[in-house]
């Protein structure tokens, strides 16, 4: 019935928000300690800054590929693989004694766990109608948005004792999910349903001409701009207003449970009363008007005010622009959700590296920038959003 959620549907929905929660954790446990690990093992801030790169850049080859393959093997086992995976490369994590087998490590660490949120995004779409598939994604946004708050935590406590066991931690937490996995989550592609045409690499060549291309340029510009944010923050905030640490965590955990808040609890209300592309253009608007104001207002409140606002606009982003992606593909919701995963790894890869260069130019034109970046993308991107609303109405 519509406006309500069929038992089989939330217990679907349950298991795959536990396991996007855990997952994340062990992600969010890694960060404190990471940049202390490396430099550990002599490495320095240019080594720190392309193995950080080095997962995205493996994200963003693999996700569209293991998006594909779940088109044609099904959701299931390729989401038991990433989870299996992921969970093994921080044992290996763990265990690396020499800088290069970190890079060895995170590199198939991006590429397996590549397979995992793409194809959890299309179990959620495979397992829920079109009028409730924005609130599944809130869903999942949420739980990954819970993990992101708990694991920094929990990794900077872990890492007071040993630097390698917030990776043991961490891989333990992946391999614990795979048998609930195992176990709960049944094939969620329908019999019958799965794509047998092979990945083609002229496809992939032709991108651009991808009837949703621009939802994947949107998924870039958020995740781009968020980077922006998250890389240059803490330097700007301490400058500028003396932020210390436990002010910047405590900020951090705030914006984490406003975007939880905003995507379990308002993004299937809001999706269901004014559309995807409604949300997406007014999730842009703030995002955009947060950005721009948060560099140049002169009081630490205003400051905080406009960075909530932008993390609220982008929260509205996420599970919109993966609704839109979901509705409108012609080629398999699993390639689809591979390729916007794809494009949110690149603008991570990419924002962290121009933040810092603009950061050094002038404080302020990183956000100024970030925000430039949003509108662009909302005024070259209107009409054709128009078209995806349509296609989305008319499911």
């Amino acid at each position: 019935m519509k406006g309500k959620w069929p038992w089989r549907e939330r217990w679907a929905m349950a298991t795959l928000f536990v396991t996007l929660f855990l997952v994340m954790v062990g992600f969010g446990i890694l960060l404190p300690i990471m940049p202390y690990f490396v430099l550990k093992l002599n490495g320095d801030a240019v080594a720190f800054g392309f193995f950080t790169a080095s997962y995205s850049i493996m994200q963003f080859f693999f996700a569209p590929i293991w998006g594909r393959l779940s088109d044609r093997l099904g959701r299931r086992p390729l989401l038991l693989m990433g989870l299996g995976g992921y969970g093994i490369s921080f044992i290996l994590f763990g265990l690396s004694t020499e800088l290069w087998m970190l890079f060895v490590v995170r590199s198939f660490s991006g590429m397996i766990s590549s397979a995992t949120l793409p194809t959890a995004m299309a179990y959620a779409a495979d397992c829920t109608p079109p009028e409730r598939r924005a609130g599944a994604m809130g869903m999942l946004g949420a739980a990954m948005g819970l993990g992101m708050i708990l694991g920094p935590a929990l990794g900077g406590w872990l890492g007071g004792y040993s630097f390698a066991l917030p990776f043991f931690v961490s891989g333990a937490l992946a391999l614990i999910t795979v048998p609930f996995a195992f176990w709960l989550l049944p094939e969620s592609l329908p019999e019958g349903a799965a794509i047998q045409e092979p990945q083609r690499w002229h496809n992939v060549l032709r991108i651009g001409r991808h009837r949703q291309f621009t939802l994947f340029l949107l998924s870039f510009a958020v995740s781009f701009t968020m980077a922006l944010f998250e890389g240059t923050f803490a330097i700007f905030a301490f400058e500028r207003f003396a932020f210390a640490t436990q002010h910047l965590g405590m900020m951090f955990a705030g914006l984490g449970t406003l975007g939880v808040i905003v995507q379990a609890g308002l993004v299937n209300r809001l999706a269901r009363r004014f559309g995807c592309v409604r949300l997406v253009a007014a999730g842009l608007a703030m995002a955009m008007t947060g950005l721009a104001l948060m560099a140049v207002v002169p009081t630490l409140p205003a400051m905080v005010a406009m960075t909530a606002l932008y993390s609220a606009g982008a929260a509205l982003l996420r599970p919109n622009i993966s609704t839109l992606v979901s509705q409108t593909s012609d080629d398999g919701q699993g390639a689809s959700l591979g390729w916007m995963q794809s494009f949110d790894s690149l603008g991570r890869a990419a924002g962290p590296m121009a933040g810092g260069i603009l950061y050094e130019v002038a404080a302020a034109l990183p956000y100024w920038t970030g925000a430039l970046a949003l509108l662009l993308i909302l005024v070259l991107s209107w009409k054709q959003l128009q078209r995806y609303q349509q296609v989305g109405d008319a499911l």
